[in-house]
Order: C-alpha cells, then sequence, then structure tokens
C-alpha cells in the first residue's frame, strides 16, 4: 500500500488507546451512526451542520477475464482486434493493475431537510502489460511494461432529501451531477508489438487509464437507515442509486449507464468501535461509440470491452473518537471481496478492493 495508506492506517490503530483515556466522558456519537466508508450519501445532517470527509481506496486487479471465465494469455491472444485491420487479433496482454483514488468531501445543511454534498478526487492508475511479438503473435518481449496515469477525476456535487420516517427509521433520497473535470485524454509511450520497443512518440492509452468518463452525469439515489431492536440492536441500511451519462464526450463515445444496489448491517462491538458486513451488486451497459485515436491492439482499448454484472462482499470496522483531540472523529476502514464478475468482452479480473477513511462533522 501506499503511504497515505499507512499513515491513516497508524492513526487508526491509536484511536481505541486514546478514546478510553477518559471513560468518563459524555460520548455524542456512536461508531454506527454512519454507514460504512465507501457508501455514499447515507446520512443527512441538521441545520447548520457540515462534516469534512478523506477516503484512500486501492483497487488490485490481475489476470483476465470473459464473462464468468478466467483467461489465459493465449486466450485473450485469439481475441480479435477491433481498432484496426493489422494486427487482426490482439499483441498485449494485461497483467495486473493498481488503482489508488483520494477522495476529498464536504457536505453542509442549510436547513433540517436538505443536505449538499460535493466531492473532489485524484486518480493514479498503474498497469503492467505484456506484448508479443512474431508472425503469430505468440512470443512474449523479454520484459513486461508499465502504463501510469494520474490526475484529478470527475467532481460531484448534490443535495440529499430528507423523507419520511417508519416505525424503525427513516429514507431519504439524493440527486447529484459529475461534471467531467477528469482528462480523458491521457497520451504514454506503450512497448509495442513491432520488435518490442518503446513507442517513438505518445500515444492515447486506452479506456481504463482514462481519468474521467468525459460525460455529465446524473446520480439519483434513494436510501434507508434504521434500527432493529428484535435482531440484537442491528443497525441497518440499503441504498439504490444509478449514474446515468447525459451526452457523449469530446471523443464520442459515452460509456454505460451504471445501476446499483448495496445492503449493510452494523453492530456496535464498544462504545467507541462498530463492525460492518456489507453486500452489493451492480450491473454497467457497454460503451456506446469508441475514441478513434485510441488503437493499441490491447483488451482495454476495446470498445467491446466495457461494462458487466459484479456484486461484492465488505468486511469493515468504523471508530469513533470519545475524548480529548479525537473526540467525535470518525475513523474507518473497509475490505472489498468480489463474489461475482461476468464482464462484457475481455476485461482485468478484480481482485480486493481496500479503503480507509476519515470523517468529522461540526
Amino acid at each position: 500500500m501506499t503511504q497515505r495508506l499507512t499513515r491513516l492506517t497508524a492513526a487508526i490503530l491509536t484511536l481505541p488507546s486514546l478514546s478510553l483515556a477518559d471513560e468518563t466522558h459524555t460520548q455524542t456519537a456512536a461508531p454506527e451512526g454512519h454507514a460504512p466508508i465507501m457508501v455514499m450519501g447515507d446520512h443527512m445532517h441538521q441545520a447548520g451542520e457540515y462534516m469534512v470527509s478523506l477516503r484512500q481506496m486501492n483497487m488490485r486487479m490481475t489476470g483476465n477475464i470473459s464473462g464468468t471465465n478466467k483467461l489465459s494469455d493465449a486466450q485473450v491472444l485469439g481475441q480479435p482486434n477491433d481498432n484496426a485491420m493489422m494486427p487482426a487479433n490482439l499483441r498485449v496482454v494485461p497483467q495486473k493493475m493498481d488503482m489508488e483514488m483520494t477522495m476529498l468531501g464536504a457536505m453542509y445543511a442549510p436547513n433540517d431537510t436538505i443536505t449538499l454534498l460535493a466531492m473532489v478526487m485524484q486518480i493514479d492508475n498503474d498497469m503492467v502489460l505484456q506484448s508479443y511479438q512474431g508472425m503469430m503473435g505468440d512470443t512474449p518481449c523479454a520484459s513486461t511494461f508499465v502504463s501510469k496515469t494520474s490526475g484529478t477525476g470527475d467532481t460531484i456535487i448534490g443535495a440529499l432529501f430528507r423523507g419520511g420516517a417508519t416505525s424503525n427509521g427513516q429514507w431519504h433520497s439524493g440527486l447529484a451531477v459529475s461534471l467531467p473535470t477528469g482528462a480523458i485524454d491521457k497520451t504514454g509511450r506503450p512497448m509495442t508489438p513491432m520488435g518490442c520497443a518503446q513507442a517513438t512518440m505518445d500515444m492515447r492509452l486506452p479506456y481504463p487509464m482514462q481519468l474521467g468518463s468525459g460525460s455529465y452525469e446524473l446520480k439519483p439515489s434513494l436510501t434507508y437507515t434504521g434500527d432493529w431492536q428484535k435482531w440484537g440492536g442491528w443497525r441497518v441500511g440499503a441504498q439504490a442509486n444509478a449514474t446515468l451519462r447525459l451526452n457523449d464526450n469530446d471523443e464520442d463515445y459515452r460509456l454505460g449507464d451504471k445501476f446499483e444496489v448495496q445492503g449493510w448491517a452494523m453492530k456496535n462491538l464498544t462504545p467507541y468501535a462498530s463492525a460492518s458486513l456489507r453486500l452489493d451488486a451492480s450491473h454497467q451497459g457497454k460503451m456506446d461509440g469508441r475514441d478513434a485515436a485510441i488503437s493499441l491492439p490491447v483488451p482495454t482499448a476495446q470498445s467491446r470491452s466495457s461494462g458487466g454484472t459484479y456484486a461484492n462482499l465488505s468486511l469493515g470496522i468504523n471508530l469513533i473518537g470519545q475524548s480529548g483531540m479525537l473526540r467525535d472523529h470518525r475513523l474507518a476502514l473497509e475490505y472489498v471481496m468480489p463474489v461475482h464478475q461476468d464482464a462484457n468482452g475481455v476485461q482485468m479480473k478484480r481482485d480486493e478492493t481496500l479503503t480507509l477513511g476519515w470523517q468529522k462533522a461540526f
């Protein structure tokens, strides 16, 4: 993990001992008061209250799949290259990819019924690939090569609207807009299959290496949270949300719309710590159109290799400071494990995702 992730881990590990320093202090918030750290827009605030948050996410991908089937390099090389007449088949195979995302968020409630929100993000992508040469395109180059991109991602602004209440909980709706502030024209100099030599000029990198969608996006959501005392005091929640692309971007394509549902349960372990279990499922459609400048013979550059159906199981811990300098500071960790992957075309297989986060309301 990165140094940023390590520093956040150290902060989390110090929280329990510090929070116990004053056991007579009156607790103002419970550790299960917020959803797991990767659930966005899960709660609202009272009039005049604001909150800031910082999340650091690291996602790892290794190997390739098509549908639910894992593919060898040879099977990937047998796939057609849609981007050019030559080579007829793919010649470059992704081996692994790390994506880091740093998200800075803010929420503010001008009144009790509306909470405004905004989020900016920094994205760092690092992909290792293997090129193949020869007449048949099945002779590996002597070494792999690395593609990297980094910069600002898309920006999200929106609002949450307080809804009704039930005997056990409450619900609220949300509507946000994603602004296309992330670049979609990142370039690099990959190792080409011709002679296993680095490209002599910059080339537009494949879609997963770009930092944004390039489109304006509408992001509606509906969230429920409640306490189920008859089940041992578990706090539960559920959310449905969507990402709707409103336009083709400047490179004449738009990513597929995405729909997601998720549910979670949280249980207090101590006055300052709770554990969480979360299950999410999502479906994203295929890309519409293509970027004519992306022409590498690699699956990540094929517009057909986009979207799919995924499900994940996540475990988390949520901590809240009880006294002193850490009073009401929230620190959280969530570990995400894929349980189902059904990818359109050929895509990299998703492995674990780890997210650390901090939140503080004022």
